[in-house]
């Protein structure tokens, strides 16, 4: 039981971290170097986000109102560390 717990709190992690990253370069493929700020990119964020939805239960991962903050934190912060990244380079 105490595994089964800890695995679903390692997807709950772990996942929003990838498909950050993941929205993050489709972000700079899709605006590549825009100067000015384009809210495209931002809406990729936020479909990412809105995507756990449908993802997490197929880990049999039930989420609570109190997982969303930390997905969407999770997922916001390595999307803009790869944007960042991939815009600097």
């Amino acid at each position: 039981m105490v595994e089964e717990e800890h695995r679903k709190d390692i997807v709950k992690t772990l996942l929003p971290i990838f498909l950050g990253f993941v929205a993050g370069i489709i972000s700079f493929i899709a605006l590549g170097s825009f100067t000015k700020r384009h809210p495209l990119g931002i809406i990729i964020l936020v479909f990412t986000i809105y995507i756990h939805k449908f993802l997490m239960p197929k880990f049999s991962v039930e989420l609570e109102n109190k997982d969303w903050a930390a997905i969407a934190f999770l997922c916001f912060s390595s999307w803009y560390i790869a944007w960042t990244l991939l815009l600097n380079a």
